[in-house]
């Protein structure tokens, strides 16, 4: 491993772990605390000088990267540094499918237009939306291929002595086979505008089918976070709510606002394909890069750092800013799907918000308890002018 980088203590590399997560954590556990990052951040930014460091990860070294200037050279070039292999898409061409999960996401929204609407409540709906969209309409029903899915990336997780290791790999195994088999299943039907129909009309499907299926359902699943974080920022802003019901880039622009806030993936993660240079330090290929995109979308030094500002997405603030950039095929097919949910559940109710967790008139916490954000359905008033 280099030597000219300089390397965080064990102390940092624990602390780093306990703050930012492991990619795919939604920012729901007490540990997982962006203020405390970004304090963690901005010590390790002032002892190294900027430069990026050498950190001992999970899953062995690891090279965070803090500043702008490099986070934006390792998010711009591509060919030096690319998602990991399982997260990389393979010639899948989504556009042809997105009317129809469109229609999936209004017709499931239905089910949320009256009663309490908690995240337990809402998160059930939108699996089935993600289930439908990725496997068919015969996969809506299957549960427990979401429990599995849940069971599987716990497992993955999971820290523990050698011995006890032993046991928990062991444990992962049987969940995974167990998971595979039933995404064969899904994958061999095949339904006709689904994600597996068109991976079964893709020339590398057997090779890569599985994997990418279950890489689709778990990107489409971890978004329930996100609209319920949403829903309950629209119940206590009225206005927004308002301009919401009427317009669906406002509607774009409050979800996305609602993923800046409480970024269900607050590292991104990139894997060097080559050797490449840093500060005069040759890193070899196959290095993990992380980059806390989280502590940049709320950096202190923004105006709207901590608060809902749906409006920086339509005036083009956001499109200033290098963590703003437009995601990847996944990301626009989530943020489309995911919109015409909100909309199918504003079509026809207003939420109001149960207890004051997100009130407009103090600044948004960094982390939130999920099992404390509900709000209450009641009939709208009207139709939007717009479906």
């Amino acid at each position: 491993m280099p030597r000219g980088l300089p390397r965080a203590t064990v102390l940092e590399s624990v602390r780093l772990a306990a703050v930012l997560g492991p990619p795919g954590t939604p920012h729901v556990a007490p540990g997982r605390d962006l203020l405390r990052s970004r304090s963690l951040l901005a010590e390790l930014d002032s002892r190294y000088g900027g430069r990026p460091v050498l950190v001992r990860g999970l899953r062995g070294p690891a090279l965070l990267v803090m500043s702008k200037r490099d986070a934006l050279r390792v998010l711009s070039e591509h060919d030096s540094y690319a998602p990991a292999a399982e997260e990389r898409p393979f010639g899948l061409t989504t556009d042809v499918l997105r009317p129809g999960f469109i229609e999936i996401a209004r017709a499931e929204a239905k089910g949320l237009t009256s009663g309490v609407v908690d995240h337990t409540r809402l998160n059930a709906c939108w699996q089935r939306v993600a289930r439908r969209c990725v496997y068919g309409d015969g996969a809506a029903g299957d549960e427990e291929l979401t429990r599995l899915l849940e069971a599987v990336t716990r497992a993955g997780r999971r820290r523990s002595r050698q011995r006890a290791q032993r046991r928990v790999q062991r444990r992962r195994e049987i969940l995974s086979g167990r998971y595979d088999a039933r995404i064969i299943d899904h994958l061999h039907r095949a339904e006709p505008g689904s994600l597996a129909g068109l991976i079964a009309e893709t020339p590398d499907a057997e090779a890569r089918g599985l994997m990418q299926a279950a890489f689709w359902l778990m990107g489409l699943g971890v978004a329930a976070t996100a609209l319920t974080q949403t829903l309950a920022l629209l119940a206590a802003h009225p206005t927004h709510r308002k301009a919401a019901r009427a317009d669906p880039d406002h509607l774009r622009a409050c979800l996305r606002e609602g993923l800046r806030l409480w970024p269900p993936v607050p590292v991104l993660s990139r894997v060097t394909t080559a050797e490449t240079g840093w500060y005069g330090t040759t890193l070899p290929a196959g290095l993990t890069v992380l980059v806390p995109i989280a502590a940049h979308q709320r950096n202190p030094r923004l105006p709207y750092a901590n608060t809902f500002a749906p409006e920086i997405w339509l005036d083009g603030t956001a499109a200033d800013e290098w963590w703003a950039r437009p995601g990847c095929d996944g990301v626009h097919l989530t943020l489309a799907v995911g919109t015409a949910f909100l909309g199918g559940i504003l079509r026809d109710a207003r939420p109001k918000p149960v207890g004051r967790v997100l009130s407009p008139h103090r600044p948004l916490p960094h982390t939130l308890n999920m099992s404390r954000l509900r709000v209450t359905m009641r009939p709208a008033r009207r139709k939007p002018p717009h479906a």
